[in-house]
């Protein structure tokens, strides 16, 4: 009863695709070992599949940016924003876009246009949205038989800050664990889970859309029934 903070009853599905070569092995480690103790607890997991994961990072950086260029296309300076007055209205709308938006945001801006044009629009765009609804209806079967989705938050430990900033790409991958969450609307969680070599690890729990309570009450009992995590090693 998760009212009562008891895990006894509580369904996780652990998909295989969350669980793959991607998952770095120390990552995998904490997370069999989190499975462990959940299961002592009595938390049952079910092993299931959901083949649309492996398409979600490529998926959400297509649907992503189009709406971003939609989105941010009313910031001109004009009707929303701030403005830099410069020259005539084409050399103001360029400099208030070029300086106030980031390289992220501008970058986003030029893939999602692209993305959106004449001519690619149904490659690109409509077939990921069409991904993006097998995706919902793939996790919507889990969740008729389990409670949440149970997964690593992150593919890698706790990176140490500016790590990463050359490599963009390996910065999006990172994203494969949560994706899946944003492109079917369901409410996630991520919780501490243990350390891996000093670096901390998260687990994620996804629930069904309207979930929220209930997931919110599943991870107040995990968290009771987890081990006090030591304080990661100060540099």
């Amino acid at each position: 009863d998760l009212e009562k903070g008891s895990l006894k009853g509580l369904k996780l599905a652990a998909p295989r695709e969350l669980f793959g070569d991607e998952i770095d092995p120390g990552v995998a480690a904490v997370m069999a070992e989190t499975r462990r103790i959940l299961e002592a607890e009595g938390v049952e997991f079910r092993e299931v599949s959901i083949p649309s994961i492996r398409l979600g990072v490529t998926t959400y950086y297509i649907i992503a940016p189009a709406e971003a260029s939609s989105n941010l296309a009313r910031f001109d300076g004009i009707r929303y924003g701030r403005r830099i007055e410069e020259g005539g209205h084409n050399d103001a709308t360029a400099a208030t876009r070029g300086r106030l938006f980031g390289h992220e945001v501008k970058l986003r801006i030029m893939v999602g246009t692209y993305a959106l044009s004449s001519g690619y629009y149904d490659a690109y765009y409509h077939r990921a949205q069409q991904v993006r609804g097998l995706m919902a209806e793939e996790f919507n079967r889990i969740f008729a038989e389990c409670d949440a989705v149970f997964s690593p938050a992150c593919p890698v430990p706790a990176f140490r800050l500016g790590e990463l900033k050359d490599d963009q790409m390996a910065l999006k991958l990172l994203d494969f664990c949560t994706i899946p969450a944003n492109m079917g609307g369901f409410p996630s969680i991520s919780l501490p889970a243990g350390l891996s070599a000093g670096l901390p690890v998260g687990m994620m729990l996804t629930g069904p859309v309207m979930g929220d309570e209930r997931l919110l009450q599943a991870a107040r009992s995990i968290e009771r029934a987890m081990p006090p995590l030591p304080r990661p090693p100060i540099p």
